[in-house]
């Protein structure tokens, strides 16, 4: 590894609180709009969670590269880099599909849907992760 772990984390860290700016700063200034009367409170529901969706999704599209503990062997590294790697592109799909559902279909729709969609995520995440350890158990024995 080339970085220091110690600046890893630190950029980590503040790609975080960068995203927790955008959040916050995007409510902040959905409420004064609503306040002011100049959208409704479905329009503020349907924004913030387009605004949230957005955000995860590239948190979720961040996995690979950020900072984890150091591999054991050459074998743990690559494991853990397959699952990190299959991890993002799950998540950051299923938080893509959630932004599409809060920005055009129906409330009820959206709703449902969008848990689906992160449901699913995390069911490929956790079944991809399952699979490779049981795989990787059984290749060493």
């Amino acid at each position: 590894m080339s970085e220091k772990p110690n600046s890893r984390i630190r950029q980590d860290i503040l790609f975080g609180l960068k995203l927790a700016a955008v959040m916050v700063g995007g409510a902040l200034l959905l409420s004064l709009a609503r306040k002011q009367g100049w959208i409704d409170q479905d329009l503020v529901t349907r924004s913030y969670n387009v605004i949230l969706g957005l955000a995860l999704a590239a948190y979720a599209n961040a996995i690979p590269k950020m900072y984890g503990p150091r591999p054991r062997t050459l074998h743990h590294a690559t494991l853990a880099q397959s699952v990190r790697r299959v991890t993002s592109w799950a998540l950051t799909l299923a938080f893509l599909v959630w932004v599409a559902l809060w920005a055009f279909a129906p409330r009820d729709v959206a709703q449902i849907g969008s848990i689906v969609a992160v449901g699913s995520g995390v069911a490929i995440m956790f079944g991809y992760l399952i699979w490779k350890a049981t795989r990787s158990a059984s290749s060493r024995q």
